[in-house]
This record gives C-alpha cells, sequence and structure tokens, in this order.
C-alpha cells in the first residue's frame, strides 16, 4: 500500500513537471522588506490568467544568483513600485522623491541586464518601466509637477488617454491607437536610452511606453493589471507567448 502511493506521488510529480514545461515561467520583481501582497497578486493573476506561471523572484544582489534565475525563467516582469534614487542615473535627489530600497534596484537592474542578455521578453509596468529605461542609460523627471510645464494630472490614479504610434509594436500588442488608461505616478521617462523607442505619449507628450526594435522589450507607463480590458490583458499574453 505504502509503495502504491510512493509510486502514485512520482507519477504525480511527473505530470506536474510536464505540465510545468510546457507553460511559459514569467519571473516578476517585487518588494524585499515591504509587505505589498495586494497589490503584487494582481501581477500574477494576469499571469495566470494568460496562461503562464507566475514566479517571485529573489531579490538578491549577487550577480551569479541573479544569472543563475534567469536561466530558468522565461521572461521577465519588472513591476512598479516606489522612486529610484536619482544616484542610479547621475541625479541628486529632490525633495520630492520618496526613494525605494537600493538593493531592490541593484536587482532589478541586475535581472534586466541578464534578461536581456539572454534574449528573453521583458514587461515593465510603471515604475518598472522608468527602471528598464534607467538600465539602458537613460533618466527621469524626478517630478512631472514641477518639471514638465502644463502636464496634465498624472497621480492619485487618475485616468487619461494616450495617443499610441501607429507603427509601433505596441500597437499591434494592444490593437489600439489611442487608450483610456489610469495612472499613479509622479515621475516619467526624461531621457530615452538609446536602445529604446517611444511607443506611446499623452497630450503633454509625457511617454507612456516604450519598446525596443528586437521586440523584447515592452514599458507601460499605467498598471494594465488593474484593468480587465481586451487591450490591457494582451500585455500579460504577450510576455507569457513563447513567439
Amino acid at each position: 500500500m505504502i509503495i502504491y502511493k510512493i509510486k502514485e506521488f512520482q507519477n504525480d510529480i511527473k505530470c506536474l513537471i510536464i505540465f510545468i514545461m510546457k507553460k511559459i515561467i514569467v519571473g516578476i520583481t517585487c518588494d524585499i522588506k515591504e509587505k505589498f501582497y495586494e497589490s503584487e497578486r494582481y501581477y500574477s493573476d494576469k499571469i495566470i490568467e494568460a496562461g503562464g506561471i507566475p514566479f517571485y523572484l529573489p531579490m538578491t544582489v549577487e550577480p551569479d544568483a541573479v544569472y543563475a534565475v534567469v536561466k530558468n525563467i522565461d521572461s521577465l516582469l519588472v513591476t512598479g513600485s516606489r522612486d529610484v534614487d536619482p544616484s542610479f542615473y547621475g541625479e541628486k535627489k529632490t525633495s520630492t522623491i520618496n526613494p525605494l530600497d537600493p538593493n531592490r534596484t541593484i536587482s532589478e537592474l541586475l535581472y534586466i541586464k541578464e534578461t536581456r542578455s539572454a534574449k528573453k521578453k521583458i514587461l515593465g509596468i510603471c515604475g518598472g518601466m522608468q527602471l528598464i529605461n534607467i538600465g539602458l542609460g537613460g533618466n527621469l523627471f524626478q517630478d512631472i509637477k514641477t518639471m514638465v510645464p502644463n502636464s496634465i494630472q498624472h497621480t492619485a490614479g487618475s485616468d487619461h488617454f494616450i495617443a499610441i504610434n501607429s507603427n509601433s509594436y505596441l500597437s499591434r500588442i494592444l490593437k489600439k491607437k489611442r487608450l483610456k488608461v489610469n495612472s499613479y505616478h509622479h515621475q516619467s521617462i526624461n531621457k530615452l536610452a538609446k536602445p529604446l523607442l517611444v511607443s506611446a505619449r499623452t497630450s503633454d507628450l509625457i511617454i507612456e511606453g516604450i519598446e525596443d526594435k528586437e521586440r523584447r522589450i515592452i514599458g507601460v507607463q499605467w498598471h494594465p493589471e488593474l484593468s480587465s480590458s481586451e487591450a490591457n490583458s494582451s500585455l500579460f499574453k504577450w510576455v507569457v507567448n513563447k513567439k
């Protein structure tokens, strides 16, 4: 009886392994100390809904550990959080900054670097999009309200429309040229990193979408995980698609 149960268990494990091997594993960055389970749960729910397997990444600053982890994921989701310390893009901090744990920033930059080197997909959301830009050599407006004249409201969950470049890969994914999105940020991309292209902007010309020429990087400034629309869901379908 015990031997039978062991064999049954082994068969279950084999079935589970086969099931997982057929699925895309998406590594998701998360907070090291803070507990934002409710907000982070939305990311994993969307990955599962799109047909992938979410895996919350160990936020280590050891390059060898990051390299080993990236070998075992299929794509990367860089999530939003608080502000990145401006020292990471060569600037001094202003009074508007609510800095993130620098170890998380270091860890995420390592994951971006290794995933890009491995030629795997990267989806950046809100602060995640900004961090991709920083990692590839760009910088940020530390505070839109004080640094961008005549800017629209971007904080407190306000909604606004974005114009999507009709020739962009983002437009093909969303199947939209114009989209109403939520907004929870007070910072934005200023200087765009050279490997990247702008795929969407707001009416005040704030960058809301980025991508690379190889079509392996997509970044959006809004939070698609908080929407059930087909357009927003398509971003998660893209990151779990093998093509």
